[in-house]
């Protein structure tokens, strides 16, 4: 008799590779500006984790207590998941404190990180808070938040605040998705990065200059963003996808991410207000959205991986299509150590030729300029 195969659970072992892009990041081999590269990496995959696979953990937490279900879980799968994304940022707040921030000291560089802003830089950051980040601020009273609909990963700070006699509680928005996520301040041979985050709290003096600013807090939300894609189908596939992409951003939230010192009584009533009794409650560091360290505006190609030129395939013809070299003879290009060009080419020329009548392509993940989408899009009205 065959022995049952075992298998790894799909969810732990999502977050076992996570684990070693995280190791990336301390690994002395690996350059540093690469170190922080891998640490932007690992928070975008924890981010997806959530946003896809933690839905389907909550739910069969749930259904397996009901006993009219057939629905078994090896172990505590829920509790063994947020244990090992428990110890995962334990090491990321350590790779992060203890490698790499004391790294770029060495290079000149102080990464303002948990610390207050030093005082020589309080000009310049107040007149950067004022030219370009003013105009992006939208705060929130929570106590009137009835239409507030906070948005899918984005970042928020929790404002408790006194106007009078009157306590508040006022959510304001980081803009991050308008304005660079760090700012980079240089002072003879030293730099000095401040978080967008830091910039705005420094700074509520100038935008509430009637309160009195009693705690600030960072949070943000995560929402589901499973597909319900059914069986059947009524009407047009691709106006039924359209609706389900577009309810990806408006999902249950998940998981609510906060600053560990977020004080309970405000906990309960940003819970309350804005509808997270589901949500997975996570105490976590002072910075969200840490993948955003992809754009961390340090640039020395002695702190990077040496660049590798790109490789083009040397027998495409300009006078011929793709479409009819390949008939003559196939074409295999090796990414990513050859050009890519070749691959937007052939999208290019088939959306623009009128004898293609579809084009079928499986796309994972794509950029927000994709060239290919861009092709696809052309294709469609061509």
């Amino acid at each position: 008799m065959l022995a049952k195969p075992d298998f790894f659970n799909r969810d732990l072992s999502w977050l076992s590779f996570n684990e070693r892009v995280l190791s990336e990041a301390a690994a002395a081999s690996v350059p540093l500006l690469e170190k922080i590269n891998f640490l932007s990496i690992y928070s975008s995959n924890l981010d997806e984790f959530y946003r896809v696979r933690m839905p389907v953990l909550l739910a069969f937490a749930k259904l397996s207590k009901q006993e009219d279900n057939d629905i078994s879980i090896k172990g505590d799968l829920l509790a063994n998941a947020n244990e090992k994304i428990h110890q995962q940022q334990e090491e990321y707040g350590r790779i992060l404190k203890q490698l790499i921030i004391p790294q770029l000291h060495e290079k000149g560089v102080d990464f303002i990180y948990g610390k207050p802003l030093p005082s020589f830089l309080t000009e310049e950051v107040s007149s950067y808070f004022l030219n370009q980040v003013l105009a992006f601020l939208q705060p929130i009273d929570l106590a009137k938040s009835e239409f507030f609909f906070p948005e899918n990963n984005a970042l928020y700070l929790l404002i408790n605040l006194t106007q009078g006699d009157e306590n508040k509680a006022i959510i304001l928005n980081i803009p991050s998705n308008h304005l660079p996520r760090f700012f980079k301040i240089a002072k003879g041979d030293e730099v000095f990065v401040v978080f967008l985050d830091d910039v705005i709290k420094e700074n509520l003096n100038l935008l509430f200059a009637d309160a009195k600013i009693i705690g600030c807090y960072s949070f943000k939300i995560t929402r589901d963003a499973e597909l319900d894609l059914k069986d059947e189908y009524e009407g047009n596939l691709a106006e039924q996808l359209e609706k389900q992409l577009q309810k990806r951003d408006l999902g249950l939230a998940t998981r609510f991410l906060h600053q560990p010192d977020l004080p309970k009584e405000t906990l309960k009533l940003i819970v309350e207000k804005l509808n997270l009794k589901k949500a997975n409650l996570v105490a976590g560091g002072n910075y969200h959205n840490l993948k955003d360290f992809s754009s961390f505006p340090i640039k020395n190609v002695e702190l990077e991986n040496e660049k590798w030129p790109k490789i083009h395939y040397p027998k495409l013809l300009i006078g011929q299509t793709l479409t009819e070299q390949i008939h003559q003879k196939d074409i295999l290009i090796n990414t990513p150590y050859q050009s890519y060009d070749a691959i937007l080419r052939f999208f290019n020329e088939a959306a623009t030729d009128p004898t293609v009548q579809e084009i079928y392509i499986t796309l994972y993940r794509v950029a927000s300029d994709s060239k290919i989408v861009n092709a696809l899009i052309s294709a469609a009205k061509n």
